[in-house]
C-alpha cells in the first residue's frame, strides 16, 4: 500500500558517526529529529519539526517535509551531497 507521507525521492545523509543513512518518509524524518539528531536546537531544526507535524496531519504537501529535512541537515552540518 502507498504511504501518502512517503517522499518521492529518499534523502541520503551522513550522520555524525560517518554512517550513510536513508530517509524515505515524513514519519521517519520526524523520528530521526526527535531521537538521534546531533543537535536539538536551531531555526531549521525547530521549523522542520513544525512542518513534519503539519504534513502528517494533512495540512501541507509532503514535498515541504523533505525540503525541511534537507535544510535541518544542512544547519546541523551533516553531509547531504547528492540530494
Amino acid at each position: 500500500m502507498f504511504d501518502p507521507k512517503r517522499w518521492r525521492r529518499p534523502v541520503l545523509y551522513e550522520d555524525e558517526n560517518g554512517l550513510r543513512r536513508k530517509v524515505s518518509s515524513t514519519e521517519q524524518a520526524s523520528d530521526i529529529l526527535t531521537s538521534s539528531w546531533p543537535v536539538n536546537s536551531g531555526e531549521e531544526f525547530l521549523r522542520a519539526r513544525e512542518i513534519f507535524l503539519d504534513v502528517m496531519s494533512g495540512g501541507r504537501p509532503v514535498a515541504e517535509a523533505r525540503a525541511a529535512f534537507l535544510r535541518a541537515a544542512e544547519e546541523a552540518d551533516l553531509d547531504i551531497s547528492g540530494n
